[in-house]
This record gives structure tokens, C-alpha cells and sequence, in this order.
């Protein structure tokens, strides 16, 4: 009988992509004779050495190609040049001779890593297989078409050799006297357990969690390494404790199919022996699709230690932490509750000895939920025809040999998509999956299918990649009615990162912990309006208690939908929630426009828009600062910018890098996240279709924690102003019932209260000394500062024909290095709210003397190719056109 190791290789002694080679061509094989998939002629895999750069590089046709075929039936012609790897499918893996069939046996190596390193190194180096065109497809073909029959469904786990071992493992099983006739009934779902396994975790800090993800899985090794001994002691003479009912997940009989069908020691392991596979509609075997499976997946279960510290020590990666930990905890409970009942020695034809590892476990759940299709994403006649209940079908997913090749790109929704139904001619038992061609697509392009809308901790924990500028990117951010306090002091470091409009700090909103101050602040009339505004009486009663509720920060600048509503009351004067009280009491609010009848002038508006810019700013530096805390351990004692004024993330040190010092922290060189992230996350990236994503797990990091300060650093940009802040929330302004009134005011100064919640003065105190009108025409924006506040009077200039590419740190350095050091104090270029992208146009704000300089030098400002347009900023040409942007 041959073993894994033999079959694993192919003949081949080199191992590595000669092997792989071989699996493919028998990969293909199977799934045009055996399994009944039928590949469009143009279609091609790419082994995993032709991305490597070289443009020769074998690839496995799915036609005959009349003048390269050769007699493996490879072609040895390339895919159009090296090109880039695939993210999230592909395939590889191998084994060398040297193995001996127990998976990872390198220290060094990632926990659930198998085979030898010459084959995990190929993986590294060229992220699997790609599905590619060898020539010209048009549109509405068929690109794929798939069989039930040749899809690792929960029906077909349930019949199989080593779904039945798994199964007569557990209490509840009939062959051990249970009552539970369906398989499945036995099982629970793999989310449910987690979420118990997680609720272990929730007091745990990150160092804490990190310990137990360790202890986790050596518990599981020893073990494994104790279940062993005993069989080689004992032999028959083994007692066995069969596992409580529910208390294995939907995913175990998953892993042990696919550990089964991987590493026998067969050719062709059968998918099972039983009367019961005769039941369905099913292939013999999916040994030759297992065994193309990448040896190694990248998901932070499968993480090394220095690697999961990364996110221990951030405050950020808590939330995936967490997860790995309830991962880790579920695959280590399941694992040793099916040696205490037996699985090593009770099913030797199935599991011979040594199959099972701790490493080849995880290495199964990281390929099952990498490559797993939720059942909704299919037809629904797939569910239909089967056996399972439909909540099976959708815990456990479907696995769809060939089309998990495929690899993922943000827009592949237009390259392929599923047929929805079969013709009505046909014979259902014949009825396939069919992927369509969406489009014509060109020889030698790669085909991509579109995994979903996914954020980047989501993107991460699946499939072990993050997507650089992801759109769907968000972070948690919580909210007491101590951070939402008027009639204070500003806090003494406040620096406003957002045009206040002449609105003195004394009239602003900011936050406080003290008792009379909240109070005084949160009068019961205030309370009953937040209440209304937000439909939830719970959050309001939490409130109360001094507890916080949560919202969303998005990555398109967005502000969450509750937590508006609840920054329009905290910021409201009192006479405002006063006079609201007394119109909602004489008139009956419209039907869910829970504010109706509350005005809000101009004076209101700034004010709303003031106190979330205040809000995203504090969260957005105790984010950097947590941040920074952990980077300097990771990253040569790097030091980040903490703040968000002075550009935020695109902050850049005065003089391109001076020694300078973030409060409470040594001298050294200080970075803005922006030039960190640009310095250190593209490492390891890959660049697909010109987005770029992460691969690795430092990379993975920070990608995922570049997805949370951007989203709150582009929330922040989009209320730098009342134009913009207004277009982003108009629709919800109208939902609440809010009338705007922009009848240009003068606005009141006051002066501050001396309030016990004060705490300590501020730069802004002295922002405004005069009264100033509203400028109607130019929005506020082109307002000089008087000269009587003690700080130079300035104008911002609107600059038009920007690339797209540009920066604005870089646009920064531009205008700085023209016309001196303290020439710019704010710079910023608007995006786009789907995609992040440059609008064409920015706006620099200089110091009256500098801005005339620019307007009337005559100079010609070239940057990046383009010759800039340089105007005062007004609100028509500024806030929605593209200026004199373009392309780039």
C-alpha cells in the first residue's frame, strides 16, 4: 500500500511545484471524467510557479492546444507573463519524501502548516493557483458548470466514512444507543458554540488572550501525543467517553473529511463504504481535489506568537483577537473530546495511525472556512434538493471544487455570476451550477469572482488577506453622556481640527465627568428628546446608569445613523431643547420624524457639526495613541503622531522627520500613520487589478488598523466644513424632521461660564473676540480672521487640476516648500464617498501675506505633471464640482 508521502509527491523526489504539477493534472482528470464538471476550453490553472515572475512557467489547459501540448497533457506555454498571485483561492501544497506523513514538523512553521517547507515556501512565494484565460471568452458563456454530485455538501458529509466515525463519537448517536435519528441533530452550530467559547474571553486583555491561544493549542498536542501512547500501550484494552450532545460543532465532521480524503495512505480513499452513501447522488472520492488544497492558510488561527502579539497589544485587534481565541478554544475542546471517545483507534480503516495532528486540524478548518460558500450565495434549488434542513445547509456551507480556484476582486461581480435556474427540458437530477460570463474577457486575464462586501477583520479571520482602502472598513466607537457636555471649558490640549465659523469655544459642546456639569447638561427634557430621537429606551435607561452605547465610525465618512440624532440633542443650547418641548407639547410629531418642528440656524448647525468633529478627534487620538504604544514594540521603537490636528494621519514632521516628542513620551522621530503605513504595510502586499491587499500577518495588521483610523480621519474630513458636512447629512436631517434655517446671523458671543467642570483654557478660547456675520455667498469659507483675535488673518485657496494620486501630505510639502515652513496651516483633498478616491481638487489654507503671494505671484504651480489652478475657495466651486480636477 503506498503511503501519503508517496502519493503526496507523485514520483516526483523534488516535491514542491513538480508535484503539485502532477496533483493538478490528475486534479483535472477527475473533475472532467469523474466528477462531471465541465471547464470552458478557454479556461487554464496556472501552477503556483508561474507567478513567480517567469513567463514560461507550465500551465494546466482544459482543451487541447494543437501546437504546445506535450505528453502529460501540460501545456508548456506561459499565461501571458508571470503577472501577480491570487488573493484567497488558489491552490497549492505537496509533501517531500522526508515528511513521514506527520504534517508540520517545523518549529518555525505556522500552526496548522503541512507538508514539508519547500512546499510551504512555494505557497508563500506565489499564493496558489489562478484561473486564467488561454483565450478570448465572450459574453454569456459558460465558463463553469458543476454537478450536485460533486460538491462537499452537508448531505454528503453525513453518509461519509468519517462524518459516521465523528458521529459515533458523540452520546447521542443511534450505534451508541441515542435517540437521535438525523445526523445532524447530534451536532450544533459552529457559531453558537464560538459564541460560548467567547463569552470566556470578554474580561480577558489582550496579553491574557494571547497566553491562552498558546495553552490552547499545547493542551490539544499533549493530547494528541497522550492518546498515542496509550494505543501503543494498551492496544485493544482502551475505554473511551463519548462526547456530550451539542457539544461538537457542524464544522468537526467537515475537518475530518477532509483530513481523511488529504492524507490516506490510498490513491482514491472512497468517500464512504456504507449502505447510506448509495443514498445520494455522489462521487467516489474527492481525494484529487483534496490534495490540491494549499498546503498552509494564512487565517489568524494558524498565526506564530510574535505574530498574534501584534494585535494583542492594540486596542484595535481585541475584536479579531477574541475570535482566534474562541476559534482556538472550539478546535481544541472538539479535538480532545473525540480522542476521549475513541476517534484514533476505533475507525483504523478510516484514520490510520498518525493521520490526525493538532496541525492537520487547524489546517482543515482554516481551508474549510477559507473555502466554504454560504448556502445563500447558491441557487436555491441546491438547498432544495437536499436532505439536510436548510439551517444545516447555511451553518455549513458548500464546498465547489474548481470554482475555490477562483480568486477574489472587489468588482468580479460583472466577470462571472451564477445562472439562477436550469431549463425546464432538463432532467433535475442533472441540474448544475453554472457560472456565467458577465462580459467579454480578453486572453491571458485572470478570472475573479467577488467574495462578498466584507470589512477588513471579516476579510482577515476568513481568508487570512486584508484589502488596502477598503471601502466596507469601520470601527466601534462608544458614546456616555459624559462625552457630550455644554456650558465647560474646552479640555486644555483642544486644538479644532474643523472651521468653527467665528463660533466661540464658550458656545461649543465638549465632554466632562463632573457631576454638576452633567446635571446641569442633561436636564430631563434633554433626556426625553434624546430618547425620542434615538426610538430606544434601553440605550436611554443604560444612559442613565452612567453605561455607554455603541455606534459605527465608517470608512466612507458617514456618520452612524443613531449616533447623529444623539449628537444633535447633546449639542443643542437649552433654550433650543426648551422651545422644542413647548411646539412637540401643542402639535403631534409627524409619523417617524421623531425631532419634527425642531430649527436649527446657522448658529445650531455649527455648533452639531463642531461637537462631532470634537467627538471623532478624541476617539481618533486615543486610538493613535493606543497605536503607538504597540508599534514602537513591533516596528524599530517608531513613534507616531498621536493627534488629529496638523493633518491627522497625513501628518508630517516639519522639516520631513525632526526630533520631536509626543507628550509623556521620549524624543525621537515622529511619524504620521500615513508614512508608517506607507513605510511598513506594503511589505507583503499584492497588487490585483490595481487595488492592493495584504498577505501577510503584520500586514494583515495594520491594514486592519488603517481601516479604523481612516475611518474616523475621513468622517473627520467631511466635517471640516458646513458644505460638506450638510450634503453628508441632509437625508438624515430630514428623516429626524429638522428644518434648516441658513438666514444669515450674526452670532451671540458669550462669554464661558466659570463652571466646575471646567477643564483648563485653550488656543480656541480666543478664536473669535468680535462679532462676525455670516457670509451667505462664500459659505463661511473665505472669511478672513479678524486681526483683533491675536492670530494672523488667513484665507483658503481652492487648488483645481489635481492628480488623483496626489497626497495631501505631499500636496503639503508642495505649497511649504514654495513659500516657507509656516506657510500652509491646513491642507486637505476631498474623496469620494464610495471609493476613497481623489475628487481632482483640494484646499490649502495659508496666512493672508502667503495666499496673495499665490494668488498674484504669477507663478506656475506644477505638481505631478499638472499645472494646478489656484483660486480663493467659494462654496459653489468647492464643495460639489470637481473643480479643475482630472484624471491621474
Amino acid at each position: 500500500m503506498s503511503t501519503y508521502n508517496e502519493i503526496i509527491n507523485e514520483k516526483k523526489a523534488e516535491g514542491g511545484a513538480a508535484s503539485l504539477k502532477a496533483r493538478l493534472i490528475k486534479f483535472r482528470k477527475w473533475s472532467t471524467k469523474q466528477a462531471g464538471i465541465t471547464i470552458h476550453g478557454a479556461l487554464c490553472i496556472v501552477n503556483g510557479e508561474a507567478t513567480d515572475g517567469s513567463r514560461n512557467a507550465p500551465i494546466l489547459t482544459f482543451e487541447p492546444q494543437p501546437a504546445a501540448a506535450t505528453p502529460d497533457g501540460s501545456s508548456a506555454g506561459g499565461a501571458g507573463g508571470g503577472g501577480t498571485g491570487g488573493i484567497g483561492g488558489g491552490s497549492a501544497g505537496g509533501g517531500s519524501a522526508a515528511s513521514g506523513g506527520k504534517g508540520n514538523n517545523n518549529k518555525e512553521a505556522r500552526c496548522g502548516a503541512i507538508d514539508e517547507p519547500v512546499d510551504r515556501a512555494m505557497y508563500d512565494r506565489t499564493i496558489g493557483c489562478q484561473v486564467r484565460t488561454v483565450r478570448e471568452m465572450k459574453k454569456d458563456e459558460v465558463a463553469l458548470s458543476v454537478p450536485l454530485s460533486a460538491m462537499i455538501t452537508p448531505d454528503v458529509i453525513s453518509v461519509s466514512d468519517a462524518g459516521q466515525a465523528v458521529l459515533q463519537c458523540m452520546e447521542s448517536s443511534p450505534a451508541n444507543g441515542g435517540s437521535e435519528s438525523n445526523f445532524w441533530g447530534a451536532f450544533d452550530s459552529t457559531s453558537n458554540l464560538e459564541k460560548v467559547q467567547m463569552g470566556k474571553t470578554v474580561s480577558s486583555r489582550g496579553p491574557q488572550l494571547l497566553v491562552k491561544i498558546l495553552q490552547e493549542r499545547k493542551k490539544a498536542e499533549t493530547a494528541l501525543a497522550k492518546a498515542e501512547q496509550m494505543m501503543n500501550e494498551n492496544g485493544d484494552d482502551l475505554t473511551n467517553k463519548l462526547a456530550a450532545s451539542k457539544s461538537i460543532s457542524h464544522r468537526a465532521p467537515y475537518l475530518a473529511f477532509l483530513i481523511h480524503q488529504r492524507f490516506a495512505n490510498m490513491e482514491n480513499p472512497p468517500v464512504g463504504t456504507s449502505i447510506s452513501v448509495g443514498e445520494i447522488d455522489v462521487v467516489e472520492t474527492f481525494s484529487p481535489y483534496a490534495r490540491t488544497l494549499p498546503c498552509s492558510v494564512c487565517a489568524p488561527i494558524c498565526w506564530k506568537r510574535n505574530e498574534l502579539a501584534l494585535l494583542a497589544g492594540c486596542i484595535p485587534g481585541m475584536s479579531a483577537l477574541q475570535k482566534v481565541a474562541a476559534q482556538t478554544m472550539q478546535l481544541a475542546a472538539e479535538l480532545m473530546a473525540l480522542l476521549d471517545a475513541g476517534l484514533l483507534w476505533r475507525f483504523p480503516s478510516t484514520f490510520s495511525p498518525g493521520m490526525i495532528t493538532w496541525d492537520r486540524w487547524v489546517w482543515a478548518a482554516a481551508v474549510f472556512e477559507s473555502r466554504a460558500l454560504p448556502s445563500s450565495s447558491l441557487p436555491s434549488w441546491i438547498v432544495m434538493k437536499g436532505k439536510s434542513s436548510s439551517d444545516v445547509w447555511e451553518s455549513c456551507g458548500v464546498m465547489v471544487p474548481f470554482l475555490d480556484m477562483v480568486n477574489h476582486e472587489n468588482d468580479a461581480d460583472t466577470q462571472i455570476e451564477w445562472s439562477n435556474s436550469n431549463s425546464e427540458e432538463e432532467d433535475p437530477s442533472t441540474w448544475c451550477l453554472k457560472a456565467i460570463t458577465q462580459e467579454k474577457t480578453k486572453k491571458h486575464l485572470q478570472i475573479y469572482r467577488n467574495y462578498g462586501s466584507f470589512d477588513n477583520e471579516s476579510f482577515m479571520m476568513k481568508y487570512g488577506i486584508a484589502k488596502m482602502s477598503n471601502a466596507a472598513d469601520k470601527v466601534k466607537i462608544a458614546w456616555a453622556l459624559v462625552d457630550g457636555v455644554g456650558g465647560v471649558d474646552p479640555p486644555k490640549d483642544y486644538e479644532p481640527v474643523s472651521d468653527s465659523c467665528g463660533v466661540p469655544s464658550s458656545q461649543l459642546v465638549f465632554e466632562s465627568t463632573d457631576a454638576d456639569s452633567l446635571k446641569s447638561w442633561w436636564t430631563e427634557q434633554r433626556l426625553a428628546m434624546l430618547g425620542k430621537a434615538t426610538h430606544k429606551n434601553d440605550s436611554l435607561d443604560a444612559l442613565k446608569k452612567g453605561k455607554k452605547i455603541t455606534f459605527w465610525a465608517l470608512n466612507n465618512g458617514k456618520i452612524d445613523q443613531v449616533l447623529f440624532p444623539v449628537a444633535v440633542v447633546a449639542a443643542l443650547p437649552p433654550e433650543k431643547i426648551l422651545e422644542w418641548h413647548r411646539k412637540s407639547a401643542s402639535a403631534a410629531p409627524i409619523s417617524g420624524r421623531p425631532l419634527d418642528g425642531l430649527t436649527l440656524d446657522r448658529a445650531n448647525q455649527i455648533t452639531v457639526r463642531m461637537y462631532l468633529s470634537f467627538f471623532y478627534a478624541k476617539k481618533l487620538e486615543r486610538l493613535l495613541q493606543s497605536l503607538n504604544s504597540c508599534m514602537k514594540d513591533h516596528f524599530n521603537n517608531v513613534q507616531l503622531w498621536a493627534k488629529a490636528s496638523s493633518g491627522g494621519l497625513n501628518y508630517v514632521a516639519p522639516g520631513g522627520g525632526d526630533s520631536m516628542a509626543v507628550e509623556g513620551e521620549s524624543p525621537g522621530v515622529v511619524m504620521g500613520w500615513q508614512t508608517f503605513f506607507d513605510t511598513y504595510a506594503y511589505n507583503s502586499s499584492m497588487e490585483v487589478e490595481d487595488r492592493y491587499y495584504a498577505i501577510a500577518p503584520d500586514c494583515c495588521a495594520l491594514t486592519l488598523y488603517d481601516g479604523h483610523v481612516r475611518s474616523l480621519q475621513n468622517t473627520l474630513d467631511a466635517l471640516a466644513n458646513d458644505s460638506v458636512f450638510l450634503d453628508n447629512v441632509k437625508q438624515q436631517l430630514e428623516e429626524l424632521g429638522c428644518t434648516l434655517d441658513n438666514t444669515p446671523a450674526v452670532v451671540e458671543i458669550k462669554s464661558a461660564p466659570q463652571n466646575k467642570g471646567g477643564q483648563g483654557s485653550s488656543k480656541a478660547d480666543n478664536e473669535s473676540k468680535s462679532k462676525k456675520k455670516d457670509d451667505k455667498g462664500n459659505g463661511n469659507k473665505n472669511r478672513r480672521r479678524d486681526k483683533k483675535d491675536g492670530r494672523p488673518p488667513a484665507i483658503k485657496l481652492h487648488i483645481g487640476n489635481l492628480s488623483y494620486k496626489t497626497l495631501p501630505n505631499q500636496l503639503y510639502d508642495f505649497f511649504t516648500k514654495l513659500y516657507g515652513k509656516n506657510s500652509v496651516l491646513e491642507c486637505h483633498i476631498p474623496t469620494e464617498r464610495e471609493t476613497g478616491n481623489s475628487r481632482g481638487f483640494g484646499f490649502v489654507t495659508m496666512p493672508e501675506q502667503f495666499a496673495i503671494a499665490a494668488l498674484e505671484s504669477g507663478r506656475s504651480h506644477e505638481m505631478d505633471g499638472r499645472i494646478l489652478k489656484v483660486a480663493k475657495s467659494n462654496s459653489a466651486g468647492s464643495a460639489r464640482g470637481r473643480g479643475g480636477g482630472g484624471g491621474g
